[in-house]
């Protein structure tokens, strides 16, 4: 098997797990904080969208990402540029609340679907490449603010691409897995 074949499959694994999660949340589910120091379900949802547009467009590529399209635009804070790190609890729980559960969940669409585009273009000889994250970071200010270079160092050197493409599958699937359960605890609670 292929090394993008691999990534293919496992991207449709995170993309199968975020609707199988997120797709029938109700408004106030999207909302509850169901424990302590955990990020509002709505907020983590867009956090893996807009995780996986970035590694793919600003680290790999090196192209405006997806977000900033003309289609997602009027869409309130899903247009929020940066992946949430640094934002404080009442600044993430605050976009949360914006967020609609159809706009997150077509725009997870779309990244994925570009995301398995540009992967159907490359070899596996391109995922050993090292693009030039640190120039390609400039475009996105938010992307080299303190809390970012403490959350992700190794950005700032010149990663091969799939270290670059490594977020948007073990981080995100970290998400889904906590969200899977928090969703789970708050519906037991409720029962």
């Amino acid at each position: 098997m292929r090394a993008t074949d691999l990534l293919t499959r496992q991207y449709a694994s995170v993309n199968q797990i975020l609707h199988d999660v997120g797709g029938d949340l109700t408004p106030a589910e999207l909302t509850t904080r169901v424990l302590p120091r955990t990020n509002l379900l709505a907020f983590d949802l867009w956090h893996v969208a807009r995780a996986q547009d970035w590694a793919l467009q600003t680290l790999v590529r090196g192209v405006p990402e997806m977000i900033d399209e003309p289609r997602w635009q009027g869409r309130g804070r899903l247009v929020t540029h940066g992946i949430g790190v640094g934002m404080s609890e009442a600044e993430s729980d605050e976009l949360a609340r914006t967020l609609a559960l159809a706009d997150i969940l077509e725009y997870a669409d779309a990244v994925h679907q570009n995301l398995l585009a540009w992967l159907s273009t490359i070899t596996d000889d391109d995922l050993s490449r090292e693009p030039d994250v640190p120039a390609q970071l400039q475009r996105y200010p938010v992307y080299l603010e303190p809390a970012m270079r403490e959350e992700a160092p190794w950005m700032f050197q010149r990663p091969q691409v799939w270290r670059c493409l490594a977020p948007a599958l073990g981080h995100a699937r970290d998400h889904l897995a906590e969200m899977d359960m928090l969703k789970r605890q708050l519906r037991a609670r409720m029962a």
